[in-house]
């Protein structure tokens, strides 16, 4: 409760920051461009009235009315007061409607599936008219034009186009989309002190793997947003095997197993040791795990794939390729859909003009999906992808109000005064909601975090999200076309 009260002040703290997606800008716009419609005609009518009524009573004083004909005046007033309002009001109408089209789609019925509830609505009644049978179109269950296919969300400034050159793509169904369902669905589970049953949800089975993670600090991997997108992925795709391309720590590789006892895993790494003075790598005992580190280095794509699969000792169908390793992103991905791999992680999916290596600035998903010169590119990934999804982080970035660091140059991290058009609507809203809050805070302070988080380690841990996505390749055997 006291994690609840410090959140609670330093949200408070910024009211122009935490309520600003709290009511939809068109409906701002919609109330200042009615009133300023309403009180100019308003206006008009009155000064009308007042000149009328001063001309009944010049009149009258020159004895040119009789009390007959005033009365006759009057009601003819009145009348015209009538007639005046209903223009007035149809005035008022069109002139919103031109100036605001999007006030009069609230007729739109808004859909929310039983696999999106938890993420959000998907809606179409704030979108501008042009973009409302887009926001339709995803929400049907028929075949729609892809280009016409967009998600947005209530309460949060982003829209997700299912097209390229958008600041945030989106395509077909991934888990991703549902992570917050899949993760607070409560489930039976075995209670080990007697033979009844108790309910559990994967966000418990996650924060007990979580909290007994080899590296805590985990300087240069993956966090907790970046760890609950691994572990799910592991949890849906069920893979036979997971290549990780980038081990570091073995945090990742520790998550891996934790998802899984029995996929088989190919752990990728040039060095021996990691890197950031993290000291010993997690070497994970069981011998389902092949470490290609060190002096057994061998690349992601100068495995002898042809032979494992060959053999029968590897399917790619099943197969899960999680990349950490910070290469020519997209060159990697088409490389292994030649193979038949069919599912990929990217864990550093950086923006447009971020990246801690020159290959992060200009090889990521992100960034072919919306960078102009790498349209190519970018069709090419998206016709060739079966589903794309970003994962959503656990909260918002306002949650880290009170922070007062400093914007990572490279990305990577979240801040409070991002405008978050760019990124989907979190997992959580505790700066919206009472019981996400507690949901919140229950995740901090089982990890032994600061929910307010001021200080560095705990606002690493939560705001540490790079846009980490899964990409479901197509399965046929088209040829694969690349322009370095």
């Amino acid at each position: 409760s006291a994690n609840l009260n410090v959140v609670s002040s330093n949200l408070n703290q910024y009211p122009s920051t935490s309520t600003k997606y709290q009511q939809p800008l068109q409906s701002q716009s919609r109330t200042t461009s009615t009133r300023t419609t309403y009180l100019f005609l308003y206006s008009v009518h009155i000064k009308q009235n007042i000149t009328m009524n001063s001309n009944i009573t010049l009149n009258s004083r020159r004895g040119q009315s009789s009390p007959q004909r005033q009365q006759g005046r009057q009601a003819a007033q009145s009348w015209r007061t009538v007639i005046f309002l209903i223009c007035a009001f149809c005035t008022g109408i069109f002139f919103e409607r031109a100036s605001n089209p999007c006030v009069f789609d609230d007729f739109i019925v808004q859909t929310k599936t039983a696999k999106d509830k938890n993420d959000g609505n998907l809606r179409s009644n704030s979108l501008p008219q042009k973009q409302s049978a887009a926001a339709a179109a995803l929400s049907s269950s028929g075949p729609q034009d892809q280009n016409e296919k967009m998600r947005q969300w209530d309460n949060w400034p982003a829209i997700a186009y299912e097209e390229v050159q958008h600041a945030l793509v989106t395509k077909g169904d991934s888990f991703f989309n549902q992570a917050r369902e899949l993760y607070y669905q409560k489930t039976q589970q075995p209670n080990n002190n007697n033979n009844d049953k108790q309910q559990q949800t994967l966000m418990d089975e996650f924060l007990k793997v979580y909290k007994n993670r080899p590296d805590q600090t985990n300087l240069c991997g993956i966090r907790i947003n970046h760890a609950l997108a691994l572990f799910l992925a592991v949890k849906q795709i069920n893979p036979t095997l997971v290549v990780e391309s980038g081990v570091n720590a073995g945090v990742s590789t520790y998550i891996i197993r934790a998802a899984s006892p029995t996929t088989k895993i190919f752990a990728i790494d040039p060095l021996a040791k990691p890197i950031c003075g993290q000291g010993k790598r997690w070497v994970d005992p069981s011998d389902l795990t092949t470490n290609y580190w060190g002096e057994n280095f061998t690349d992601l794509l100068d495995l002898d794939w042809k032979g494992m699969i060959a053999k029968k000792e590897v399917d790619p169908a099943s197969t899960l390729v999680f990349l950490d390793d910070h290469l020519h992103t997209y060159n990697r991905i088409a490389g292994v859909r030649k193979l038949g791999i069919r599912h990929v992680v990217v864990e550093d999916n950086y923006k447009l003009g971020e990246g801690a290596t020159p290959f992060d600035k200009k090889s990521t998903p992100k960034q072919m999906f919306h960078g102009e010169k790498w349209k190519k590119e970018g069709d090419w990934l998206f016709d060739n992808t079966v589903a794309y999804a970003e994962f959503p982080p656990l909260v918002p970035p306002i949650m880290a109000a009170a922070f007062k660091g400093k914007r990572k140059e490279a990305g990577g991290f979240m801040v409070a005064a991002d405008d978050n058009k760019d990124i989907v609507h979190p997992m959580l809203r505790p700066d919206l909601n009472e019981d996400d809050m507690k949901l919140y805070a229950h995740v901090a302070d089982t990890l032994g975090y600061d929910a307010a988080l001021v200080d560095n380690e705990s606002y690493m841990q939560f705001m540490n999200y790079n846009q980490i996505c899964h990409l479901e390749l197509k399965s046929d055997e088209e040829k694969t076309t690349i322009d370095n």
